[in-house]
């Protein structure tokens, strides 16, 4: 048997990827790490179909059996985040299958964003080009000369290519996201420096609209309970867009507040293996039809009004994929003139 494990260990780390040793009643035998955090620290000793459903798996595995003959089968993890596998089996010895599991997510990923990147800059980009090429046109049929039209043109040009560079920056953002959103991010991020530095931050711009921003923890939490896994940066990007939006929406003469709690699961259920933080500002009630469609690329509840304060309609969508990359939960709830968005992550065990 250490034999056998021995010749295993060398196999599997050749081809450095999920692999796992079957035994002729599809037992898992051997699993590498890559396997084990796929499938389950406890995939050793039980038949595979428990962990892998495919429809033709059976089949391969009597193939690589009987007949020694190599089979590879698409399969596709339908988990908070889709993934793309190919599954390969072969012989190993007389009595043993190898199953080498690959990730193709990424390679699917980069062609889906790339046909999406296209679509979406074509299609976002031609109202503004197209404004663009109309007020140089203008100017060119004289109304340079006029100072006045010449300033207003130029400041609605500039406005123009502004949204441009945003619109662009931010779609770069969401791809880069999306194209990484398979693997979840793993570092220990203290939550109250960060939310204490964003606040910091953004208050003279809250100040500037007439609102006051403010973060209350929990009672029951301490400062060292506060610790999520996941990336520092992309956590900022989620709750800096969260709190951009509630300034830019909210009611004047309001306070946007920042809870932080224990998490919650769907069923309202406490776990304190979360944390919780929502975002909570008063303004116009946002109504159910709307509210399932926010993070939707490009979905705008007013347009004219987004377009008129700078927003490019994909600050949501990138924070509902920062938060499925975290294995999070984003939920947006608006009544009785109060909008709350609650972003549940995983804490930070040392174990």
């Amino acid at each position: 048997m250490n034999e056998l494990k021995q010749r295993f260990n060398n196999m599997a780390a050749l081809v450095d990827e999920a692999s796992l040793l079957l035994d002729s009643k599809s037992n898992v035998v051997f699993a590498n790490d890559q396997a084990l955090a796929l499938l389950g620290a406890h995939i050793v000793g039980y038949p595979i179909d428990r962990f892998l459903r495919h429809p033709d798996f059976a089949q391969a595995l009597r193939l690589a059996h009987e007949e020694a003959r190599m089979s590879s089968l698409d399969y596709t993890l339908m988990d908070q985040v889709r993934r793309a596998f190919t599954l390969r089996l072969a012989q190993f010895d007389s009595d043993h299958v190898l199953l080498v599991i690959f990730d193709g997510t990424m390679s699917v990923s980069v062609d889906r964003i790339r046909s999406d990147f296209v679509a979406n800059v074509s299609h976002e980009l031609r109202s503004p080009l197209t404004a663009l090429l109309g007020f140089i046109e203008t100017l060119q049929d004289g109304a340079i000369d006029e100072g006045d039209s010449r300033d207003h043109f130029l400041a609605i040009m500039q406005a123009e290519a502004g949204r441009m560079q945003r619109l662009i920056d931010d779609l770069l953002s969401l791809s880069r996201v999306e194209a990484e959103e398979h693997r979840p991010p793993d570092d220990d991020v203290a939550l109250m420096p960060l939310l204490e530095e964003l606040a910091s931050a953004m208050r003279d711009e809250a100040a500037r609209q007439g609102k006051i921003l403010t973060i209350n923890v929990a009672d029951d939490l301490s400062d060292s309970d506060l610790r999520v896994c996941g990336a520092r940066d992309e956590l900022r990007q989620v709750f800096q867009n969260l709190v951009e939006n509630a300034i830019r929406y909210g009611s004047t003469e309001s306070e946007i507040k920042l809870l932080v709690s224990i998490g919650r699961l769907a069923s309202g259920q406490s776990r304190k293996n979360l944390l919780r933080v929502q975002i909570i500002n008063q303004g116009e009630t946002i109504a159910p039809e709307h509210l399932a469609r926010l993070t939707e690329r490009f979905y705008r509840i007013d347009k004219g009004r987004s377009r008129q304060i700078g927003g490019t309609g994909l600050g949501l969508a990138i924070v509902k994929h920062i938060v499925n990359r975290h294995r999070g939960r984003l939920r947006i709830s608006s009544e009785a003139g109060q909008t709350t968005a609650s972003v549940t992550l995983p804490r930070f065990s040392d174990s």
